[in-house]
Formats: C-alpha cells, structure tokens, sequence
C-alpha cells in the first residue's frame, strides 16, 4: 500500500489518473514476476494484493521459507523501486518519490481467500464512487449521502454515469499469468549468429480487466489453488 499517497497524487487527475493507474499495475506485476509462489494480484487505487501459495508442485517452497519480515521488506522494496522507475520512464520528478509499506498474512481456506478479495474489489467501488463524487462536489453536498443517493446527485447534476467510468478504475485489475506464443529473438551463444524463431511458447503475467467477483465467483475460485491433503 502506498505511503501518504493522499499527499502524493495531489497533481494528479480527478477522478482517476490512467498514468498512475498503469504504472501501479506495473508494479503489481513486477511484484508477481520477483515473488516465489505468486498466483495472481488484484489493484486498486494506491493498493496491491498478492496471492501467495507453497504448494503449486510437489517441489514448491514458500518464499523466504515464509519469513514474514523479509516477505514484507522485500515486497515493498520491489513495488516502491518497479513503481518509480515507471514514473520516471514516463517522464514523471526524481524528486517526488513515492513509497510502499507492505503486511503479510496467512488465510486458511479458499473461500476466505475468494472472500478476501471481494472485500477488495467492494471497497474499490465504494472509493470510487465516492472519490468521482468528491471531484465534482464539495464536502458538504456529500454528507450523509449514501450509495444510490451519490449515483443520483452524479447524473442528476453532472450527467455523470458511475457505470461508463473505465472498469479499472471502478472494480480494479487482476494480474495473472498467461500463456502466450510470440516471436523470438536471440544470439546463439555457440555461433554469434542472431536468430529468429516464431510462435513460441512463453508464460508471462498481464493485466487483465477484473469482472464482478460476487457474480462471478467462479471466475475468482478457479484461480485460487486448493491444497491437495498431502500440501
């Protein structure tokens, strides 16, 4: 989770920032290419969650032998470097650097890891909202408004539909990986020679849009690994 990040996307954009919404996806996936046992992260607004598991093969270990003080410092290092050097590509302050603390915790079964991450996406909607909400009116209109009643004052008013803002930003992204074929090029090492070869096959993690997890709930659990009685 970013540090004090209320103070470091003041000059971003309202309601949401599409930069600063790909370059914390950038991140996400960094985090998932560098930590052992990753099997997806979910996105939102300055928050990555990663699903870590032992047990994908007889021969999987956890990462760090599951040393919580390492799994903490390491993944905030990793989401803090890979987070800024993609502000810096795009062209963004060496001076306003950006940081990431980090919390690890064990969730014993399935359903509470599905749960988990609907906890997640429900609170990146109920930000949403209210953040586009906060963007087009001041304080005092929102008080006490509810769900629907913000919906209504943002069409009502502002002719603004929650429902057309990009999904990323209203329910957030998953990363996972994917299997794809690409083309190939390399030197051999044996002869100098640069080489080309098509329709490889390769694994390799990308963003993808998230659907609605309490429909969906399939969707969600067929990408959380069961442990077999012998894990």
């Amino acid at each position: 989770m970013g540090k004090a990040f209320h103070q470091y996307t003041r000059g971003c954009a309202r309601p949401y920032d599409l930069p600063l919404m790909a370059d914390m996806d950038a991140a996400a996936i960094a985090l998932c290419e560098n930590m052992e046992g990753a099997r997806l992260a979910f996105v939102q607004s300055d928050e990555i969650s990663v699903l870590l598991t032992d047990f994908a093969t007889p021969q999987s270990q956890a990462w760090f032998d599951g040393s919580l003080q390492k799994i903490c410092s390491l993944s905030a290092s990793i989401a803090t470097a890979h987070f800024n050097q993609a502000r810096t590509v795009r062209g963004g302050s060496a001076a306003s650097v950006a940081l990431f603390d980090s919390r690890v915790w064990t969730i014993p079964q399935t359903i509470e890891v599905y749960n988990y991450f609907l906890w997640r996406q429900q609170d990146a909607s109920r930000n949403s909202l209210s953040v586009t909400a906060q963007a087009h009116f001041p304080h005092g209109r929102l008080q006490g408004l509810d769900a629907a009643e913000l919906h209504e004052l943002l069409w009502s008013e502002k002719e603004i539909n929650w429902n057309d803002l990009p999904v990323g930003f209203k329910r957030g992204r998953v990363v996972e990986r994917v299997t794809v074929s690409k083309t190939v090029e390399y030197v051999d090492k044996r002869t100098g020679e640069q080489k080309r070869e098509e329709n490889v096959t390769r694994h390799e993690w990308r963003m993808t849009e998230s659907p609605v997890f309490s429909q969906e709930k399939e969707w969600l659990l067929d990408r959380i690994p069961v442990p077999t009685a012998s894990s």
